[in-house]
Order: C-alpha cells, then structure tokens, then sequence
C-alpha cells in the first residue's frame, strides 16, 4: 500500500516538472523599472544668444516613466560642467516630482544666464568656434518609502549660437586724432579690425576713402587689409583681430585742411558693413608765406588806388586855373 502511494507522488512530481518550462516562457520579459531620459536624441543643443546683450534662455523636455504598480518619488539634481568661461548660469527645474503608478510624463528644465563675461581686463564672450561649450549633468534618484534605491544621470552638450561683428580701429591716435600729414609728404598709419562677435568671419569687402579732401591719396597694396582675409582664428585675444599699415599722402599743393579716412568693412557672416573713420590735418608749410605775400599785394593795390584817384584831382585844379587866366587875358585884350 505504501509502494502505491509513494509511485503516485512520483508520478505526480514528474507531472509538475513537466509543466515548469511552459510556465516559466509565460512569464513577463522585464520586470517593473522607471526610466529618466530626454525627450529629443540631440547630442549638443544650441544657446540661442541675442547679438547685443549675449544674453540666452534655453528650455530642454525630459521624461519620467514608472512601470511600478505604485507611486515613485523622483529626486532632481543638475550642475553645469566645467568650461573656459564661467557666466553666471541658472538652472531651473522641479527638484522632486512624483511619479504616479504605470506613469509616463513630461517636464522641463530651464537655462539661462549671459555669454558675455566683464572682467578687471574687460568684457569677454563665449567662442563659438569650438564644437560644444560645456555640459549639463542631470541627475535623477528615485525614492522608496524615503530610501534611495538607484540613480540615473542624462547629459546635454552645450553650444553657443555665432555672433558676428566687426571694429575698426586706427593707431597711432594723439588727442583722438591721427598723424599730421604736410603737403608734398607721406604719413603711415594701421588700421586695426577686430571681431566684435564671439566667431571668427572673413572680410567679403572691404572700401577706403577720404571725407573733406578729395585730393588725398592712400596706399594699401602691401597691408594684410585683403578681401577674403580670416579674421579671430582662436579665442585668444591677440588674434581676435588683424591689423595694415596703410600709407596716407598729400599732393605739394594740398592746402590746410581738416581730413577724414574712412574704412567700411564687410562681414561674410552676417553681411553688414562696420565704419571706422579717423580725423587728421594736413599742413601746407608753405601757406603762410603766401598768405603774407597775398597781404602785401592788397596793400600795394590799395596805395596804388589811392595815389591814381590823387593825380585826377590835382589836373582839375590845374585845368580850373589855366581856364580862368585865360578868360582874364581874353578879357583885357578885348
């Protein structure tokens, strides 16, 4: 009797074994999770800059999913990496969200702050000529009954947008204005450009010219001053700009004058023209001698006058005189 009970619970554990295989494929294929991720697939996002105030306002969407039968509570923490220029960055987001069970919602986070940086040496910019700026890390932890079970972070690489710009400068300056041309000579002066962006931009064109005195000339064959030229290879500053030596002369007969040289320079990346303009005084040293001589000949001319008007009056009276002794003669004899 015992031999027949012990036979039917073997059989009855071979059944049940057979069956392990089929119950065990019919389970789920992933047990329950939660996801933190962003909702784009973008490697590097783009600070949207405005050209004047460099000034930037950046919103990323990212995603909570919760496949838990229950609520989750999800900690948020971000930083800015580290980076050449440090602006001051603002980071705004919900620090803790609650996930509700078999959830998936979506939230953002918000950046802003300025690429223009004022320093005791002066203002800076963030250069775009680079391929990414910095990275955002974005942390999310999720919580159990107030216990840290697991920590998920995401990224974003972030990119300045270009900004192109152009100054024109001159050197040497004294009091504001440029070298003292004289008549018959030749003067020299540089002509500095320099980015005023945060991108390095070529000249498309570029148009000198004088104000006041059509009679100038100037000489730019052999300055660095060419269309086509790159300017703000790097970010640092000493290559931010490129600088011609541009030759000024004045004809021999140049009168004194006070003069304008204008430079316009076009920026292939943004199309506009940028102005400099630099005052100078060209200096005859022969004008005051002849402004003497010019005196001396209107005083001659005038004594001149003077004396052709005395001689008529003097014939008058002559003339009166003649005619009256002539009567009077003419009166005796008669």
């Amino acid at each position: 009797m015992r031999g027949i009970i012990l036979k039917q619970i073997i059989v009855t554990l071979l059944i049940l074994t057979s069956f392990l295989p089929l119950a065990s494929g019919q389970l789920p294929d992933s047990s329950p999770d939660w996801n933190f991720d962003w909702e784009d697939d973008t490697d590097i996002v783009i600070l949207q800059l405005d050209s004047e105030t460099y000034n930037f306002e950046l919103v990323l969407d990212f995603f909570i999913e919760n496949s838990y039968p229950f609520p989750i509570t999800i900690e948020l923490d971000s930083e800015i990496g580290e980076s050449e220029s440090d602006p001051n960055w603002e980071l705004d987001h919900d620090t803790q969200i609650s996930a509700e069970a078999n959830s998936n919602e979506t939230h953002q986070i918000k950046i802003s702050g300025s690429g223009k940086m004022c320093q005791t040496e002066g203002c800076g910019f963030w250069s775009a000529n680079n391929n990414f700026l910095t990275q955002l890390y974005f942390t999310a932890t999720l919580n159990i009954a107030e216990q840290q079970q697991s920590e998920k972070e995401i990224t974003k690489k972030l990119q300045p947008s270009p900004i192109f710009g152009f100054d024109v400068s001159f050197e040497p300056l004294i009091q504001g204005k440029g070298p003292l041309v004289k008549s018959g000579t030749t003067e020299m002066v540089d002509v500095i450009v320099g980015i005023t962006g945060n991108k390095k931009d070529s000249i498309s064109k570029i148009d000198m010219s004088f104000r006041s005195c059509p009679q100038m000339n100037f000489n730019s064959e052999n300055s660095k001053l060419k269309e086509g030229i790159v300017v703000g290879e790097s970010s640092t500053n000493d290559t931010n700009s490129v600088r011609g030596s541009i030759e000024l002369s004045a004809p021999s007969q140049h009168p004194d004058k006070d003069c304008k040289f204008i430079v316009v320079v076009t920026s292939e990346g943004n199309g506009r023209s940028y102005t400099g303009e630099m005052e100078f005084s060209v200096e005859n040293p022969g004008g005051l001698i002849e402004d003497d001589s010019e005196s001396e000949s209107g005083d001659n001319s005038s004594t001149d006058i003077v004396n052709s008007d005395s001689l008529p009056t003097l014939s008058w009276h002559i003339t009166a005189i003649v005619l009256l002794f002539s009567a009077f003669i003419r009166r005796e004899l008669n």
